[in-house]
C-alpha cells in the first residue's frame, strides 16, 4: 500500500507571520452522500478550522436569501448543527456562503444594481444570522462581469455598512486570474472586505493532456504564458499587486483533484495524452474529478509522483490519473502564505478530507495545514 502523503522534511520560513486563518468550506450536501462519503456537521472538527463557510444558499429576485435544501438545511438542522460547533470552539466563526459555481449570475447582477435589493439582502442576512447564530456572509459570485465591477463594490459596501455595527463579517470567493472574468476593483474590495478567498485551483481540468489542478508554481516545461498565469503564485501576486491587503487574502487549497483516463497507461507523466476525463467518484459524482477521500479509498495501489517545481503531486493507477493536493503540497502552500504574509488558507472543501484514515491519519490534510501554520 502506498503512502499518499510521502511527507518530506520541509524547512519552514523563520520569519514571523500573521498567517492564522483556516477557512473551511463545507459542502452541506455531503450529508446525503452514501457510505463512507457521508459527512454530517458533527464530523467537522472545529478545532482545525477558524472559519466554517456553509455552502450554499441562493438568492431570490427580491434580494432575499433562498434556502436550496430545506430538508437538509432546516428540517435536519444543518444550519443549527454547524453553528453549534461554536460551543466546542468559541473562537470559531460560522458564515453562510451564497452562490457557488452553479448559481445564476444574473440574479447577483440584478441585486447588485438595485439599492433597494442590496438593502433587502443585508437585512435578510442579519435576520438569518440572528436566527441561526451565524457570524457573516460569504459572497461566492462566479463571476461579476465587466459591467458589474462597480455594482459589485456597491453590493459589498452595503453589506459591510449593515454588518459592521453588529460585528458580522463580509467575505468573498474570487477568481484566481481576475482579467479572465472581466476584472475586479481589487483595491476597493480590499477596503471593504474582511477576507478575500482566492480560488487557486481548477487551473487545468479534465480535458486535453494530464495537468495539475492546483500547482503552487509554474512547471519548468510549461509555456511562458502558463507559468505567468495558471498557478497559485501567479494568482496571489496578481491580487497583491492589484492592491489587496495581504492580511485579507487567503490562498486556496483543494481537497480534490482533476482526473483523466490515460490513452496509454505506460505514458503516465505530466502532459500525457488522454482518452477522456475520469469517471465520476462514488461519493462526489462529478465527471473528471475525485475527492481526496475517494483517491485514498479507491486507489490504494496507485503510484504518487511529487513535482518539485510545481510543489504538487500526481497519482497514476493503470489508466487512471489525477493531479491533486496532499499533505506535502498543502504544507508548501502554508509556507507560501507565510512568505507573503497572507491571512491564511481556505479549503474547498473539508468533507473530502480523509475522514476515515484510508491514507493514514484521519483528517490528514487539515491536520497537516494546522501543523504547518503552528510551526516556527
Amino acid at each position: 500500500m502506498f503512502d499518499l502523503n510521502n511527507r518530506k522534511l520541509i524547512q519552514s520560513f523563520s520569519t514571523s507571520s500573521n498567517v492564522n486563518k483556516v477557512i473551511c468550506y463545507y459542502a452541506s450536501w455531503a450529508a446525503t452522500r452514501p457510505g463512507n462519503g457521508k459527512f454530517v456537521p458533527e464530523d467537522i472538527d472545529p478545532t482545525l478550522c477558524t472559519h466554517v463557510n456553509y455552502a450554499f444558499l441562493g438568492l431570490n429576485d427580491d434580494g432575499t436569501l433562498e434556502v436550496l435544501d430545506e430538508e437538509n438545511d432546516i428540517n435536519q438542522g444543518g444550519f443549527t448543527r454547524v453553528s453549534a460547533l461554536k460551543a466546542i470552539n468559541p473562537d470559531l466563526k460560522v458564515l453562510i456562503s451564497v452562490g457557488g459555481a452553479a448559481a445564476d449570475t444574473g440574479v447577483f447582477s440584478t441585486i447588485a444594481a438595485s439599492p433597494e435589493k442590496r438593502e433587502a439582502l443585508a437585512a435578510n442576512a442579519i435576520e438569518f444570522f440572528e436566527t441561526y447564530n451565524f457570524d457573516g456572509l460569504d459572497v461566492d459570485w462566479e463571476y461579476p462581469g465587466g459591467g458589474d465591477i462597480e455594482t459589485y463594490i456597491d453590493l459589498l459596501s452595503t453589506l459591510k455598512e449593515a454588518f459592521e455595527p453588529k460585528g458580522y463579517l463580509v467575505t468573498v470567493a474570487v477568481n484566481s486570474i481576475p482579467y479572465e472574468v472581466g476584472g475586479y476593483d481589487i483595491a476597493a474590495m480590499s477596503n471593504v472586505l474582511d477576507l478575500i478567498n482566492v480560488m487557486t485551483y481548477d487551473f487545468h481540468a479534465g480535458w486535453g493532456n494530464t495537468a495539475e489542478n492546483s500547482p503552487l508554481y509554474g512547471g519548468v516545461n510549461e509555456s511562458q504564458w502558463t507559468k505567468e498565469n495558471r498557478n497559485a503564485d501567479a494568482a496571489i501576486r496578481y491580487w497583491l499587486d492589484g492592491g489587496a491587503d495581504p492580511q485579507k487574502v487567503a490562498i486556496g487549497g483543494a481537497f480534490y483533484g482533476h482526473t483523466w483516463i490515460l490513452s496509454n497507461p505506460d505514458n503516465h507523466g505530466l502532459d500525457a495524452p488522454t482518452a477522456s476525463p475520469g469517471d465520476p467518484g462514488e461519493y462526489t459524482q462529478n465527471m473528471g474529478s475525485l475527492g481526496y477521500n475517494e483517491v485514498c479509498e479507491f486507489h490504494p495501489n496507485g503510484t504518487v509522483v511529487f513535482l518539485d517545481d510545481m510543489k504538487v503531486p500526481y497519482l497514476y493507477d493503470n489508466k487512471f490519473w489525477i493531479g491533486f493536493d496532499n499533505e506535502e503540497s498543502l504544507a508548501y502552500k502554508v509556507q507560501y502564505a507565510k512568505e507573503k504574509n497572507l491571512a491564511g488558507i481556505f479549503i474547498w472543501s473539508i468533507e473530502t478530507d480523509d475522514m476515515h484514515g484510508f491514507c493514514g491519519e484521519k483528517n490528514g490534510l487539515l491536520k497537516a495545514i494546522n501543523k504547518e501554520i503552528k510551526s516556527i
